[in-house]
């Protein structure tokens, strides 16, 4: 058979996850001259031989794929070439090279990695930097794309003779590793006081004072690949209660690193699909519900909770600590309450000694800082729902592309649970979670994460978009940066109609010909009438969107206050019920109830209406972190719900829903009268939630619409997840979120999608 030549286009996450050794390996493997390296679209594969041997080659790289690799496309076609092959190389990547791929996340260490730096014969023993084509950081230490050695921040470590022949070596599991180091010319570790003096600077060394520190109690600062962690003892009761002291945070969950799933499982109940997310590439955090508390502190870890962040090491430094102290330990953010994660050791040793009693540095340079993504399972459905996206998921937002779009957009979020988004070329990247802009330190990782976008695809916004509250600190950012003189256009997109656009683009429903119910439930969100919106029902239709209904409107009270303390919502709604009377004083109940009276601005809010309905069922405490109270309600309704023998009732039953709007205080008196008639808080917690489910049932079903599409931060709550899958899906066209938090981290992601989408 004579020879024919095969162009192959690769696209996808394609770089920077070993595929091109992979294909040259497979190519020599089946003895084929050609070529493979990067291009614009992805990687692309000139191969010369014979039409079988081409077909199966062709077969072979989509199904043995590298591990970390994700293909969304693939083109070939036989082309003549003149080209004469002598053999198959990898060509470099052209330096000029513009790519319109996805960025490539950080992996968690694979365990061909984690058997060598555990291996006492292995010159890598105890090296925690070890990593291969399959694994390591990646975007956290990117200066531009493609991912090669000369764009990322290992290449200010020279690999020596030894790392260099690996990187030749077509058998070696680093042919080809762009961050490929070792003991004799990588990166370094430095084991300190917290006022500097430095204790060890062996690797060997450090693990084991380290192990001793903990089990004394110490609380250690911990440079990890993606910034730094703070770990104590996990066990040990007073250890954690002292740093939540120091880090003032009083109840917020810390999450817990164990060994592995097996050591994990003593503790919590953990199944397959938990299992294997824990010990995926991503190696997210996974939400699991205690079943034994053992040797843990587990009302330190999570206080008024049955449920602990699990996570399993995803770096050599995690794994070193973990062989050399066996016991779980607190691994979270190395901040105070509120701030983002520190990544560099000038900032940590400034603002963390009076948290940290050791530190541990390395010389990386972690270029874009990253928390642990955070995730859980649906108790009786197994539903994922997204709680934080960030290491190992941003800044991707694969299968979604938008080739007829040659407007270059920067969409700025909103200023709770921020992240950007931006369309640069055909791809779109949603940054990771960023925080809450109303932190000062919180705004300037903002606008650095905003930078660094510039830099790395060398992009200049036409087009900014952003929330249309007028006092959001995002919103006067983007407003800030537009001129005449530089031709950029804004856009100001509702907060909610955001919400809508993100569940509508995450699940391709744009081009639906049958009406959509959107039903967006969250704290809060400036609406179009200039009141405070957070429990909508939208409809969506040919590019249209308006506002079908609402939760009714109550008093917002006091702004800020109101989310912070449940009680002025439980009086705000109940239009200022004596019942709550000795809830106040008699200065706050004045304030109140006259507020109540005349309110300046009403909200439609969901979220206050589950810290009312906490309030009423036993959470009387302040809420220090977002959604605590709503959290509270949902565990008292899981213990109920999850007995398959309770019955739900509908507390709005025989109430119409007058232009598909809840009626809040008709439902709200009447969880207080069950309340007051006795009935338990568990059951009172699984009705109202139920209750909800309902009103969704009765407005799509007056509406006559069969989709339904959910976002907003209320979706969060697994209870509700479950009853949507129980009680809606086998009726009608149920979609959640899967890949985005339905929390405002998909605000960006969704300002982006209604402009591309709605008509103005």
């Amino acid at each position: 058979m004579n020879p024919k030549s095969l162009e192959i286009i690769i696209s996808g996450r394609v770089q920077g996850v070993g595929f091109r050794p992979f294909v040259y390996n497979l190519a020599k493997k089946h003895n084929i001259k050609g070529f493979v390296t990067n291009v614009e679209k992805g990687v692309l594969i000139r191969a010369l031989a014979d039409e079988t041997v081409l077909e199966s080659f062709y077969d072979q790289i989509l199904i043995q794929k590298p591990r970390s690799s994700d293909i969304t496309s693939s083109q070939k076609r036989t082309i003549l070439s003149t080209e004469n092959f002598d053999d198959f190389v990898i060509k470099p990547t052209a330096p000029s090279l513009l790519i319109d791929i996805p960025l490539t996340p950080d992996f968690a260490i694979c365990e061909s990695c984690s058997n060598e730096i555990l291996n006492a014969e292995n010159p890598r023993y105890y090296y925690p930097f070890t990593t291969c084509t399959q694994c390591g950081p990646r975007y956290s230490i990117t200066k531009k794309f493609p991912f090669e050695r000369i764009n990322n921040s290992i290449d200010e470590f020279t690999m020596c003779e030894s790392c260099s022949q690996e990187y030749k070596n077509s058998d070696d599991i680093r042919f080809h590793s762009q961050t490929n180091s070792c003991p004799n010319c990588g990166i370094t570790l430095k084991f300190t006081t917290n006022s500097g003096d430095i204790i060890s600077e062996s690797n060997t060394e450090i693990f084991k004072i380290i192990a001793e520190k903990l089990a004394l109690g110490n609380i250690i600062a911990l440079k990890n690949t993606a910034g730094y962690l703070l770990i104590c003892d996990a066990t040990n009761q007073a250890a954690v209660k002292e740093l939540r002291l120091r880090k003032r945070r009083p109840t917020k969950p810390f999450a817990v690193l164990f060994k592995d799933a097996s050591v994990i499982s003593n503790y919590l109940h953990l199944n397959y699909l938990e299992e294997s997310t824990l010990s995926s590439t991503e190696a997210p955090i996974v939400i699991l519900s205690v079943k034994n508390s053992l040797d843990l502190a587990v009302n330190q870890i999570a206080p008024n909770l049955k449920t602990i962040g699990a996570m399993i090491p995803n770096s050599g430094t995690l794994k070193l600590v973990m062989e050399n102290f066996d016991k779980p330990i607190i691994a979270t953010s190395a901040n105070f309450h509120g701030s983002p994660i520190a990544s560099s050791e000038k900032e940590v040793t400034k603002t963390l000694k009076e948290i940290a009693d050791y530190f541990l540095h390395n010389s990386l340079k972690v270029l874009h800082p990253q928390d642990d993504s955070v995730m859980q399972f649906s108790e009786k459905y197994a539903k994922k729902i997204v709680l934080r996206r960030s290491r190992g998921f941003a800044p991707n937002v694969l299968n979604f592309k938008i080739p007829e779009c040659n407007e270059k957009i920067l969409c700025f979020g909103s200023d709770l649970k921020n992240t950007i988004t931006i369309l640069p070329n055909s791809n779109c990247y949603t940054s990771e979670y960023i925080g809450d802009l109303e932190n000062y330190d919180t705004y300037l990782r903002y606008e650095k994460t905003i930078e660094n976008y510039h830099k790395i695809f060398d992009f200049e916004p036409e087009i900014v978009l952003f929330d249309a509250h007028p006092k959001y600190i995002s919103s006067q950012l983007a407003e800030s940066i537009v001129h005449p003189e530089n031709e950029i256009h804004y856009h100001k997109i509702q907060h909610h109609k955001a919400h809508f656009a993100a569940i509508l683009g995450e699940k391709k429903l744009w081009k639906s010909k049958d009406k959509i119910l959107g039903i967006i439930w969250d704290g809060i969100g400036y609406g179009d009438d200039d009141q405070i919106w957070g429990g909508e029902f939208f409809e969506y239709q040919n590019k249209a969107m308006n506002r079908l209904g609402h939760l009714d409107y109550y008093p917002w009270v006091l702004g800020d206050k109101m989310s912070k303390n449940p009680k002025i919502s439980a009086v705000s709604i109940s239009d200022s019920n004596p019942l709550f009377r000795n809830h106040f004083d008699d200065n706050e109940w004045a304030i109140y109830t006259k507020t109540i009276q005349n309110p300046r601005v009403n909200t439609s809010s969901m979220g206050r209406l589950f810290d009312a309905v906490g309030f009423v069922l036993g959470f009387h405490q302040p809420i220090y972190f977002e959604g605590e109270a709503a959290i509270y309600l949902e565990k008292l309704a899981q213990e109920y719900y999850s007995t398959s023998e309770n019955k739900l009732v509908d507390y709005l039953e025989n109430s119409d829903l007058v232009d598909n709007c809840i009626p809040t205080k008709l439902l709200f008196e009447t969880i207080l009268i069950h309340q007051q008639n006795g009935i338990q808080a568990g059951e009172i917690a699984a009705n109202f939630h139920y209750t909800l489910i309902k009103c969704i049932e009765k407005v799509a079903s007056t509406n006559k619409i069969r989709t339904l599409a959910f976002s907003g931060g209320v979706f969060q709550n697994s209870v509700l997840v479950d009853m949507i899958c129980e009680f809606l899906s086998n009726n009608f066209e149920v979609h959640l979120h899967e890949n985005f938090s339905p929390n405002d981290e998909n605000i960006s992601f969704g300002q982006l999608n209604y402009y591309l989408n709605i008509k103005n």
